[in-house]
């Protein structure tokens, strides 16, 4: 591994250790291989979320862990001191992400640490981004676009598009308003319910047709993300920097 690389030293409740490059600007972290960049396995009783329990995320502020609206949670342990992550957090070096990975017969607790590590401190270059997301208003089912001071309605949603808007808005905002994952298999059932006969392609076409609408340039979208072959995340508010 190249020591100058930010890194994750990984330790698992039975005595698993290992360590991680961060070689790209966002990693996954969740229970299958298949679905994320680091797996945390094996996970028997089930406590990690199988498709992205949280990810790690660098920006012009440094490295970010965000938690996916994961059931167990994620935490942040810095010195003695484990505080929950109330969306996101900003890491700083020795700081380790706790994630739930056994609960014993008397309900002691085990975690899988991954310890962060950043050797160069280093930081993307280049001046802030201007503040851009949307805003969902639920009563009267009209989206905006927020960029800076301006505020603009997109306009002719279809329901379909409401209905994913509704939902993706809703997830973020249980989630301490930090946009989370959903998967194609949560989109569908939102959008379409119980009819078995949509697939993740229809996704893939209501997406497309929605990002025509609410992005300035849909081969570049910045308002609706695609977790590649997992799913999307809608970005509903400014990512301020918040702290665990």
């Amino acid at each position: 591994m190249d020591v100058l690389l930010p890194f994750l030293d990984i330790s698992g409740p039975d005595g698993q250790q290992f360590q991680i490059a961060l070689e790209k600007d966002t990693v996954t972290i969740g229970r299958f291989e298949q679905f994320n960049d680091i797996a945390l396995s094996p996970d028997p009783q089930q406590l990690i979320t199988r498709k992205v329990h949280c990810t790690l995320e660098h920006d012009l502020y440094g490295w970010w862990v965000i938690d996916n609206g994961s059931v167990n949670r994620t935490f942040v342990r810095r010195g003695n001191d484990v505080q929950v992550v109330q969306g996101r957090a900003l890491l700083s070096e020795g700081d380790s992400i706790r994630i739930l990975g056994t609960l014993s017969e008397t309900g002691e607790p085990g975690y899988w640490e991954l310890t962060f590590s950043d050797p160069l401190g280093t930081r993307p270059s280049g001046p802030p981004l201007q503040v851009a997301y949307l805003e969902y208003d639920w009563i009267q089912a009209r989206l905006y676009r927020i960029e800076g001071s301006r505020r603009q309605e997109i306009h002719e949603l279809r329901p379909q598009e409401h209905k994913l808007v509704r939902y993706m808005a809703q997830r973020n905002q249980t989630n301490g308003h930090v946009p989370v994952m959903c998967s194609y298999e949560e989109l569908l059932a939102a959008v379409w319910g119980e009819d078995a006969y949509h697939t993740e392609g229809d996704i893939n076409h209501l997406i497309w047709e929605l990002r025509k609408k609410l992005e300035p340039d849909p081969k570049a979208p910045r308002f609706l993300e695609t977790v590649r072959g997992l799913g999307y995340r809608l970005v509903t508010s400014p990512r301020g920097r918040e702290e665990a």
